[in-house]
């Protein structure tokens, strides 16, 4: 069971990340430099990516922290990371329309497999 508590953080984490990232760019446009700190605050407050992405940030950490009861964290940690690391690059390409390089593929590729040899680790 503390696996699905893993999977259901790390998604919550990798989404988190993308709404941040999708709340930033439509905020481009926006010099909060120059904005009244209440002016800052609504901006913010009323940008619905970056709020979403703050509540999936928190539930990760409950999530996270139950799997963690259950999971060693020398499993879970590399897990968590390199796994929410494949969900945002496989994002950025195919709806950001970000480029990756030759290199940062074969590391996705070699990420890939370290999860794979994680995952028979726990059932060997």
């Amino acid at each position: 069971m503390g696996y699905v508590f893993l999977i259901v953080a790390l998604l919550f984490n990798a989404s988190a990340n993308i709404l941040m990232k999708l709340g930033a760019t439509a905020m481009e446009g926006v010099d909060l430099s120059v904005m009244t700190p209440v002016d800052k605050v609504l901006t913010l407050l009323t940008n619905w990516h970056l709020m979403l992405g703050l509540v999936l940030f928190a539930s990760n950490v409950i999530f996270y922290i139950v799997a963690l009861k259950r999971i060693n964290l020398s499993i879970a940690y590399p897990i968590m990371t390199s796994g929410g690391f494949l969900i945002i690059s496989l994002f950025s390409v195919y709806y950001l329309k970000e480029h990756l390089g030759p290199l940062q593929i074969a590391g996705i590729v070699l990420i890939a497999i370290g999860i794979a040899l994680l995952a028979y680790n726990i059932e060997g």
